[in-house]
C-alpha cells in the first residue's frame, strides 16, 4: 500500500476527508500497550468543529481492559477508509484529551493537524453522474434505481436514497446494472457486491465489474466519461 501523499498542516482538501466522517463510520485505533503496538477497532461519533473529535471507546468485553493504554494525555494513530476518487485510507495522529463516563463512555481528543493517505485503489475513477438500475442476477428481480457516482474500467460506486434499500445486499453477490446509454438503448454490466455504506440518507454500493475492461472502457466512451 504506496504512501501517495503527507501533509504537515491540514488543507481544505484534508478537511474535506475529515469532514466526510459519519457517526458510526468503523475506525482503527493504534496504541502503545506494554507488549509493543496493539490495533483495536471502534467508532467515529463526532466533532466539534476543529476543536476535537469524539470516539467510542473500544469494546473491552471484545478487547480485554484497556485502562492502561487509552487515558488522557496518550496519543492515537487512528485510521479509517475514506471511500472516494480513488479510494484512501486515511490516518492521523491525535492526543486524548478526557475521557468521559456518561451518557456513554467516549474519547474526547485533540484535531488532527495533518494526515497521511494512503492509496486503496491502483487507477482513479472518474466522477459521474449515471442513472442505473440495479437487478439480482440470479432471480432477476429489480431491486432499486440509483445513480453512479465514480467508475473506472474495473469497477463503480453506486448511491442510492437509502428509503429505496429495504435490506443490504450480501457482500460477494452478483448483481446486473442496466444503464440507458445516450442513444437510448440499455446497456448492461454484471458485477460482484464488494462493499456497502450508508449514512443519513444515502446507502452506497461498491461494485467489481465481472465483464473485461474493453467492454467497459467502451462503455465508458458511449457514456462520454473515459
Amino acid at each position: 500500500m504506496a504512501i501517495v501523499q503527507e501533509k504537515a498542516g491540514l488543507s481544505r482538501q484534508d478537511l474535506r476527508k475529515l469532514r466526510a466522517m459519519r457517526p458510526g463510520l468503523a475506525l482503527d485505533l493504534q496504541i502503545m500497550a506494554g507488549s509493543g503496538v496493539s490495533r483495536i477497532k471502534t467508532e467515529f461519533v463526532g466533532m466539534d468543529g476543529n476543536r476535537f473529535l469524539i470516539i467510542k471507546f473500544p469494546d473491552e468485553t471484545r478487547w480485554g481492559n484497556l485502562g492502561d493504554v487509552i487515558y488522557p494525555d496518550a496519543v492515537l494513530v487512528v485510521r479509517y477508509i475514506h471511500e472516494e476518487d480513488a479510494g484512501e485510507v486515511v490516518a492521523f495522529k491525535v492526543k486524548i484529551s478526557v475521557i468521559v463516563n456518561s451518557p456513554a463512555r467516549y474519547i474526547f481528543t485533540t484535531f488532527p493537524v495533518s494526515l497521511q493517505c494512503h492509496a486503496l485503489r491502483s487507477e482513479q475513477r472518474a466522477q459521474a453522474h449515471v442513472h442505473v438500475t440495479v437487478v439480482e442476477t440470479e432471480t432477476d428481480v429489480m431491486l432499486f434505481d440509483g445513480l453512479i457516482v465514480d467508475l473506472s474500467s474495473s469497477g463503480c460506486r453506486v448511491s442510492v436514497d437509502r428509503q429505496l434499500v429495504k435490506q443490504k445486499l450480501a457482500i460477494k453477490s452478483h448483481i446486473t446494472l442496466a444503464i440507458k446509454n445516450p442513444d437510448g438503448k440499455i446497456s448492461e454490466l454484471t458485477g460482484i457486491v464488494m462493499n456497502q455504506k450508508v449514512d443519513e440518507i444515502r446507502f452506497y454500493l461498491g461494485v467489481k465489474f465481472e465483464a473485461s475492461e474493453k467492454v467497459v472502457e467502451g462503455l465508458l466512451h458511449q457514456l462520454m466519461i473515459a
